[in-house]
């Protein structure tokens, strides 16, 4: 088996962990390692670097999804071959590995990284005027990445609860807006609560968002939620079961190319990206995702 570089986010809500529990964790299942602890993505990317051959290490990160994007994106900018890739949950949230039914509990997910079993992952890319970032889970157009923009002005005291209250204080004057996208399935031209551009299933702690998502079939599932604030929020209630998908007003489109025409919010697996015009994009399995 290769040694696992493991990468504890520091800056996650799983940076009270301790090294040496993590430590006890790994020697306990006789797993190769080494450990490093990084405090940004820049602190990352050199660790990335520094460990760059994927014939002889494997990478772990130790977070929540935003803690998985940024390795995936150190992975993919540094062309590393064929990476392998593992999640130990201990971040704010933990939604891709829902789809693998990984446990969110560290002590009991760490039996799936003594294992020899690989899921290859289409990753998306997403690009505006000013940037580029790749992702593994799910991207959002409109209220909801309106609201993770928000979000991200809390002070950190308050990080914790920082979503729901950023949801409640952008419903209060949201609306549907025009939107146009173009993708290799026909286009949208109308009015638009949100869209939700699906790699994977579950996103917002445990909402079943995109239940027919496959993650290697080259395609992501996009949700365009055509309908009124009122609506909207009926709709998001039957998400968290998957069952909005029987509503008439939620357009489904399986593409493997985006083309975002107007100047909504972006946001990628609960960080703010930037604004449209963009460009979403699919590199079919990309990765190689420990299950």
């Amino acid at each position: 088996m290769k040694t696992y570089v493991v990468i504890h986010n520091k800056n996650s809500r799983g940076r009270n962990l301790k090294e040496e529990y993590i430590n006890k964790l790994f020697e306990s299942n006789n797993l190769k390692y080494i450990y490093e602890a990084t405090n940004s993505f820049e602190e990352l990317d050199q660790k990335i670097k520094l460990y760059n051959d994927s014939s002889k290490y494997q990478y772990c990160t130790i977070g929540g999804d935003g803690s998985l994007n940024a390795l995936v994106n150190s992975l993919m900018i540094n062309n590393i071959s064929n990476p392998e890739v593992s999640v130990l949950p201990a971040g704010s949230g933990s939604d891709f590995i829902r789809t693998f039914a990984i446990p969110q509990k560290i002590e009991e997910a760490i039996s799936h990284l003594c294992t020899e079993n690989y899921y290859e992952v289409d990753v998306g890319l997403v690009r505006n005027h000013n940037n580029e970032k790749y992702f593994v889970n799910v991207l959002n157009i409109g209220f909801l990445a309106d609201s993770v923009e928000t979000s991200e002005k809390f002070p950190n005291i308050i990080r914790k609860f920082r979503y729901p209250i950023s949801f409640w204080l952008r419903i209060i004057f949201a609306s549907a807006s025009q939107t146009y996208i173009s993708t290799d399935r026909g286009e949208f031209n109308g009015s638009a609560f949100n869209i939700s551009v699906c790699n994977a299933q579950y996103f917002g702690g445990g909402w079943n968002i995109s239940p027919k998502s496959s993650l290697q079939d080259g395609l992501f599932n996009a949700q365009i939620f055509a309908v009124t604030k009122l609506k909207a929020m009926k709709i998001f209630f039957l998400a968290k079961s998957g069952l909005h998908l029987k509503e008439a007003s939620v357009v489904v489109k399986k593409t493997s190319n985006i083309k975002l025409m107007t100047d909504q919010a972006i946001e990628i697996d609960g960080d703010y990206f930037g604004d449209g015009p963009a460009e979403i994009f699919i590199k079919k399995r990309a990765i190689r995702f420990k299950i």
